[in-house]
């Protein structure tokens, strides 16, 4: 798990340090560019996705007969209570155990 994650890490990683101007050539930087417009795509595709979904449905266009309705029986208010109870309780009794570091220090100078 360790490894898939430093090796998604490496690759969305750019290094903007390490781009040196005296050390790349033209075709590098052209690379690179191209590289970096490819990945803005992707993410502005995915953003633009994100803005075309639609607004939350109104569940109705007459809330005064909503709030002139039958109150919800005292029962299911109760049944709901204790389903999110029991939820909370299991959801509270979850552990991880770690298993070895996941973050380690490079051996950058």
């Amino acid at each position: 798990m360790l490894s898939s994650i430093l090796a998604k890490t490496a690759i969305n990683i750019i290094d903007v340090s390490a781009a040196d101007s005296q050390g790349m050539e033209q075709h590098e930087y052209m690379d690179r560019a191209r590289q970096y417009s490819t990945r803005l795509a992707m993410l502005s595709n995915n953003l633009a996705h994100w803005k075309k979904l639609p607004l939350l449905p109104s569940l109705t266009n007459q809330p005064h007969q909503v709030l002139a309705s039958d109150p919800v029986p005292f029962a299911d208010l109760q049944q709901v209570s204790r389903i999110a109870a029991y939820a909370f309780s299991a959801l509270s009794q979850i552990r991880v155990d770690a298993k070895e570091e996941l973050v380690v220090q490079f051996g950058i100078p």
